[in-house]
Protein backbone atom coordinates (compact mmCIF):
# COMPACT_ATOMS: atom_id res chain seq x y z
CA UNK A 1 0.00 0.00 0.00
CA UNK A 2 1.30 3.46 -0.91
CA UNK A 3 1.60 6.13 1.70
CA UNK A 4 0.70 9.79 1.18
CA UNK A 5 4.23 10.85 0.29
CA UNK A 6 4.54 8.20 -2.41
CA UNK A 7 1.16 9.16 -3.86
CA UNK A 8 2.11 12.83 -3.89
CA UNK A 9 5.45 12.09 -5.56
CA UNK A 10 3.72 9.98 -8.19
CA UNK A 11 1.21 12.78 -8.83
CA UNK A 12 3.95 15.38 -9.21
CA UNK A 13 5.89 13.16 -11.61
CA UNK A 14 2.79 12.46 -13.68
CA UNK A 15 1.95 16.18 -13.82
CA UNK A 16 5.45 17.08 -14.90
CA UNK A 17 5.56 14.49 -17.66
CA UNK A 18 2.06 15.05 -18.98
CA UNK A 19 1.65 16.91 -22.24
CA UNK A 20 -1.17 19.39 -22.64
CA UNK A 21 -4.33 17.92 -24.13
CA UNK A 22 -4.79 20.88 -26.46
CA UNK A 23 -2.49 23.26 -28.30
CA UNK A 24 -3.43 26.92 -28.52
CA UNK A 25 -2.37 28.81 -31.63
CA UNK A 26 -1.36 32.26 -30.38
CA UNK A 27 -0.27 33.79 -33.70
CA UNK A 28 -3.77 35.13 -34.42
CA UNK A 29 -4.02 36.55 -30.91
CA UNK A 30 -0.63 38.25 -31.20
CA UNK A 31 -1.58 39.71 -34.58
CA UNK A 32 -4.83 41.09 -33.15
CA UNK A 33 -3.03 42.61 -30.17
CA UNK A 34 -0.45 44.25 -32.45
CA UNK A 35 -3.20 45.66 -34.69
CA UNK A 36 -5.14 46.97 -31.69
CA UNK A 37 -1.98 48.53 -30.30
CA UNK A 38 -1.27 50.43 -33.51
CA UNK A 39 -4.92 51.55 -33.70
CA UNK A 40 -4.74 52.74 -30.10
CA UNK A 41 -1.57 54.70 -30.74
CA UNK A 42 -3.12 56.34 -33.81
CA UNK A 43 -6.24 57.35 -31.87
CA UNK A 44 -4.08 58.64 -29.03
CA UNK A 45 -2.10 60.82 -31.42
CA UNK A 46 -5.33 62.24 -32.85
CA UNK A 47 -6.66 63.02 -29.36
CA UNK A 48 -3.45 64.79 -28.38
CA UNK A 49 -3.55 66.81 -31.61
CA UNK A 50 -7.17 67.79 -31.04
CA UNK A 51 -6.49 68.89 -27.46
CA UNK A 52 -3.47 70.91 -28.57
CA UNK A 53 -5.56 72.57 -31.29
CA UNK A 54 -8.26 73.49 -28.77
CA UNK A 55 -5.64 75.01 -26.45
CA UNK A 56 -4.25 77.10 -29.30
CA UNK A 57 -7.74 78.28 -30.25
CA UNK A 58 -8.41 79.18 -26.61
CA UNK A 59 -5.20 81.19 -26.37
CA UNK A 60 -5.95 83.03 -29.62
CA UNK A 61 -9.50 83.85 -28.48
CA UNK A 62 -8.23 85.16 -25.12
CA UNK A 63 -5.65 87.33 -26.93
CA UNK A 64 -8.33 88.76 -29.24
CA UNK A 65 -10.58 89.56 -26.25
CA UNK A 66 -7.77 91.55 -24.63
CA UNK A 67 -7.40 93.77 -27.71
Amino acid sequence: MMNKLQKMALGVVSLGSATPAFALDTTGIQTAITAAESDGLAVGAMVVSAVAAMIVVGVVISMVKKL
